[in-house]
């Protein structure tokens, strides 16, 4: 088990492996778009619902509800905790066309790229 760094970039951030840590700080540091989609795939896993019994490799295609065993009330407090770690706003309308996780990740992706001073 990894141990956490005593000084957290964001307390959401707590929970989640040290790994994940660097890469949220590679991307406050750098932008590094791969970070970002080592933050939304661990936090995908890590909001995942219990019980689910998903239990076969998870990536772009894996859909949301279908495979992972979300509803809309989980799915809710994913998009809420990335759009505090991004600080940006997911509206109903972009929730509603994401259905995989590549789509969720292009959907924070894009996001990201339309933040007042994004590159």
């Amino acid at each position: 088990m990894s141990t956490q760094p005593t000084d957290v970039p964001n307390p959401a951030l707590g929970r989640l492996p040290a790994r994940v840590l660097e890469a949220f700080e590679r991307f406050r540091a750098r932008g590094d778009p791969a970070a970002v989609e080592a933050v939304v795939m661990a936090a995908v896993v890590d909001y995942r619902p219990a019980g689910s019994g998903a239990t076969r490799p998870i990536g772009d295609a894996t859909l949301l509800i279908d495979d992972l065993g979300y509803d809309s009330v989980s799915v809710a407090e994913l998009v809420f905790f990335l759009e505090d770690l991004f600080e940006v706003t997911v509206t109903n309308e972009d929730i509603q066309g994401v259905r995989t996780i590549g789509e969720l990740r292009s959907c924070v992706a894009r996001k990201l790229a339309e933040k007042p001073g994004a590159a």
